[in-house]
Formats: structure tokens, sequence, C-alpha cells
């Protein structure tokens, strides 16, 4: 091996040590990337979701707890007959 050949391979050996490093370095900002992407994907609903919705779904069982309780409520009435109605209401003693 003389030594022109030996520069080429050389100079051969730094480019692609630098290609190399540039390459790991771009794999390791796409796979940084990569994982902000995923935690926004699945922070921001299930923060959005605890700071804004969270409250108004409450407040949406709560309503829906109190029409059932008066369903339930309506059904004991209409199963008294009419006489338990005028009954709770004193009409016809």
């Amino acid at each position: 091996m003389n030594d022109s050949e030996f520069k080429e391979l050389l100079e051969l050996t730094k480019e692609n040590n630098k290609l190399l490093r540039k390459m790991r370095r771009s794999a390791m900002i796409g796979g940084v990337i990569r994982l902000i992407y995923w935690v926004a994907i699945i922070g921001i609903p299930i923060f959005l979701y605890y700071s804004f919705l969270q409250p108004y779904l409450a407040q949406l069982l709560d309503i829906y707890s109190q029409v059932q309780g008066g369903a339930e409520n309506l059904q004991n009435v209409g199963s008294q007959g009419l006489g338990g109605l005028f009954q709770k209401f004193g009409i016809g003693q």
C-alpha cells in the first residue's frame, strides 16, 4: 500500500465517520420528535378532559341521576293507582 492509497483510504474513512455520525444524530432527533408527537397525541386529550370536560360531564351525570329518580317516583305513583294519588293529596276522604 503506497502513500497515496493510504491518504485516500484515510479521507474515505473520515467521510464515512462524518456520515455515520450525521445519520445517528438524525435518527436520535427523529426518535425524540416521534416521542414528543405520541405524548402530545395521547396527553393533550387527557389533559383537556380533566381540565375542561370533566366538570361538565359530572353535572350531566348528576342531572341524569335526578331525572332517573324522578322517573322512578312517577312509576311508584303510577303503581299505586289513582286512589293512592288521591290519598296523597287528601282528595276524596
